[in-house]
């Protein structure tokens, strides 16, 4: 295929956004909407480096990156609205796409990129694979219906009081993801996670849920309206305390928010997890999460900063 990889502006937004309604009809997000996907294509522009590959006119694919927040980071994220071709000869054109983007984001520091793809999109996944990325976080669905919960497990909705022990268990939560085979460091901006559980408390589209033990709190589950699929409330933060696993309490949590979900309306639930943490991916598809998107994320050498074309081999 005869590519040209150009800078992305402004004129290609339309083409873009007919680009991810198409490659989003059946994955069930309002990325399907043309007009939806045209709004949120404009909104990333400026966030990050942008390319797109033109192939005889005609936009026949793009990527982009939100950089990140401040020089020093090394996280760029590559969302689901920021990346989609034509059918014909994707392999290639992601290729060449992301050769361009990669070293834009590298030379702004950014050794870690991370791209979110649809479960269904398995070329894309494949693709990446190959540019050696692998699966970091699974996004998972299941439909709202009842599930078995341990009846002697007692659910009730978060208060305030909770909060200094809700942060505990989000630590405790953290420090199990820090050892082996995740290895994720234990590092948390705990005072934003304090905010945002105690505004979840007061909304009506999300609930804190925690599960007791003679009024002491060992587990909980935190979730909202989902920002992608209509009709989805989506679980965020899930925890049980390690003397508390196996027991029920997990199940009686989720069973608690498919319940909460059902009285508002919500047709599915989502849970999101980390591929490599052996308990949380037995339990959320044991509970019929299925799959419908990944977190793909490749993390790069920084001494490529450095050892590049222009080191001196001099001394060595």
């Amino acid at each position: 295929m005869d590519l040209e990889i150009v800078p992305f502006d402004g004129r290609f937004t339309g083409q873009a956004a007919r680009l991810i309604a198409g490659d989003h009809a059946s994955t069930g997000t309002d990325l399907a909407e043309a007009d939806v996907a045209e709004r949120l294509v404009a909104q990333w522009q400026g966030d990050g480096p942008a390319v797109a590959a033109v192939a005889r006119g005609e936009l026949a694919g793009f990527m982009a990156a939100s950089a990140p927040a401040s020089p020093g980071g090394q996280l760029a994220r590559i969302r689901l609205q920021q990346h989609a071709s034509v059918p014909e000869g994707r392999r290639e054109i992601y290729r060449r796409l992301y050769g361009a983007l990669s070293g834009q984001l590298t030379a702004v520091g950014a050794f870690e990129h991370s791209v979110v793809v649809a479960a269904a999109h398995r070329p894309v996944i494949s693709c990446l694979f190959e540019l050696g990325f692998g699966i970091d976080q699974v996004k998972g669905l299941r439909q709202v219906e009842p599930i078995g919960a341990a009846g002697a497990v007692e659910v009730r909705e978060a208060d305030a009081e909770d909060l200094a022990e809700l942060l505990d268990l989000t630590v405790e939560l953290q420090r199990f993801h820090a050892a082996p085979p995740i290895l994720r460091p234990a590092l948390l901006d705990l005072r934003a996670i304090r905010d945002d559980l105690r505004a979840s408390l007061v909304d009506a589209d999300r609930v804190v849920l925690v599960a007791a033990e003679r009024d002491r709190p060992i587990g909980m589950i935190q979730a909202g309206r989902d920002n992608r699929f209509p009709a989805t409330a989506t679980i965020g933060l899930a925890v049980v305390t390690a003397d508390a696993r196996s027991g029920g309490v997990g199940t009686a949590l989720v069973s608690g928010v498919l319940g909460w979900a059902s009285r508002r309306g919500f047709r599915s639930c989502g849970a999101e997890w980390s591929s490599a943490n052996p308990v949380s991916d037995a339990f959320w598809r044991g509970r019929g999460f299925v799959p419908a998107r990944y977190t793909l994320t490749r993390l790069i050498d920084a001494r490529v900063a450095w050892a590049a074309t222009g080191l001196s081999y001099r001394y060595f």
